[in-house]
């Protein structure tokens, strides 16, 4: 029996120095038996995300990733003029042929333990979002409103339909074979509106514990009544992964895009599990 164990990052985000430092000393011996899930956004540099995953190649045994919002951003990146990629779209796919050139899985496979992990393609849609009095929701408050550049094939309000029917084709034979029970699905983004509110009632506890603990500092008032800006909600992601999820029947979903550590259970029988490395 083999001894692998299975990681999970996401938001790598190693346009930040010391993540990419962070990355570069990971340990070049101790993982070579083992498998990384990466949940999306390492960055929008192409020469860094490629630089990025050469190095997981390089210490992990498989290394199975699916893209982020960040690295779909294409206005004001000089590289991405010099490819000649002229939209979100074609970046995508040419992120998917690159990863296939390093060896990198985006499409399912099978561990040597017999564990399944099925990468996710998604975007975002209004289906997850949650109103709040005290939080705007506008898309213009998110820097992917002016970094990715859509067509008139797949303009931004049908992103989510268009990556997500991408997986159809490599979930297609899970409708058919449920030999394997032991399955990992991984996304960026958050997969249902029950898992959005689950996240904002957990992001809730821990803000009230954290204000019980500054009782008595002096701008505690003006903490507890300010608001946030932007609406999370808006851009976690879409049911339309959840349609998918239903279908799979995973164990484990690994999902990025919060910047949140955590792992929470909505009564589906999948346990959810966020393990960023952020800014």
């Amino acid at each position: 029996m083999s001894d692998e164990k299975i990681f999970a990052i996401s938001d790598l985000h190693v346009d930040q120095t010391e993540n990419m430092q962070w990355v570069e000393q990971l340990s070049t011996n101790k993982y070579l038996n083992d498998t990384v899930i990466i949940a999306g956004d390492v960055t929008h540099v192409l020469s860094k995300l490629i630089r990025t995953l050469e190095i997981f190649k390089s210490k992990f045994k498989d290394v199975y990733y699916c893209p982020g919002n960040h690295e779909l951003w294409t206005r004001s990146n000089r590289e991405d003029e010099e490819l000649h990629i002229d939209n979100s779209i074609e970046k995508f796919h040419y992120i998917l042929k690159t990863c296939e050139n390093l060896g990198v899985h985006t499409k399912s496979g099978v561990t040597s333990q017999g564990v399944t992990i099925v990468p996710l393609n998604g975007w975002y849609d209004d289906s997850l979002h949650v109103p709040s009095p005290n939080v705007t929701s506008d898309l213009q408050l998110w820097s992917d409103y002016y970094s990715c550049k859509w067509t008139n094939e797949v303009p931004q309000h049908l992103a989510a339909k268009y990556f997500t029917t991408l997986n159809e084709k490599y979930i297609s034979s899970f409708k058919e074979n449920r030999n394997n029970s032991k399955i990992i699905t991984f996304s960026h983004f958050l997969t249902s509106k029950k898992l959005m509110k689950a996240y904002i009632d957990e992001m809730s506890l821990r803000r009230q514990k954290w204000l019980d603990s500054r009782k008595g500092t002096p701008s505690i008032e003006k903490l507890k009544s300010g608001t946030m800006t932007a609406n999370f909600s808006l851009v976690a992601g879409t049911e339309l992964l959840n349609e998918q999820l239903k279908l799979i029947k995973p164990q484990v979903h690994i999902f990025g895009h919060s910047h949140r550590k955590m792992e929470l259970d909505i009564d589906d029988g999948i346990r959810y599990i966020n393990n960023p490395l952020g800014y």
